[in-house]
């Protein structure tokens, strides 16, 4: 992994979390060195920035298990709306009416858009899913989302 992702396989973004506040988020490298010179760019499925030798990584979102520091650290939850940089966040607020409500809660490492969308949704549909989240949150639908989350990451589904 160190000798496909350069010296910095660790990777660290800003994001932001529960009501509004920002925080450092830690994945394992999959894209190369200068992804972003170009600027803040969302990710697609055959992204060509993606270290190809990486990929099964992304497919298995095996990039997140470091988030599971943020778990610890309070930041993050398990379950809950995933985290989006400030400038993607700013940007569907001014474009999505009620996007902000995604904040009332902990960010996750796993979510319903992420058990029920695809990695592409548009932003809006996966807000339909975290406010659906947000309205009907319990500790049984938190254990539905994760084993559900442990069938898409097994079964690679995209």
């Amino acid at each position: 992994m160190r000798i496909a992702a350069g010296p910095s396989f660790i990777y660290r973004q800003q994001r932001v979390g529960e009501k509004g506040k920002t925080f450092t988020v830690f994945k394992f490298r999959t894209m190369k060195l200068d992804a972003e010179t170009d600027g803040p760019q969302t990710a697609t499925l055959a992204d060509p920035r993606i270290i190809p030798s990486m990929s099964w990584m992304r497919s298995m979102r095996a990039d997140e298990i470091p988030q599971l520091w943020n778990v610890i650290k309070g930041e993050m939850s398990l379950v809950g709306p995933r985290p989006e940089r400030p400038e993607m966040a700013k940007g569907f607020q001014a474009d999505i009416p009620r996007y902000e409500r995604r904040t009332e809660l902990p960010p996750g490492l796993t979510g319903l858009a992420q058990v029920h969308g695809r990695y592409d949704s548009a932003p809006e549909h996966k807000l339909g899913y975290d406010l659906q989240y947000l309205v009907n949150w319990s500790l049984i639908l938190d254990i539905q989302i994760l084993l559900r989350t442990v069938w898409v990451v097994l079964s690679r589904r995209v």
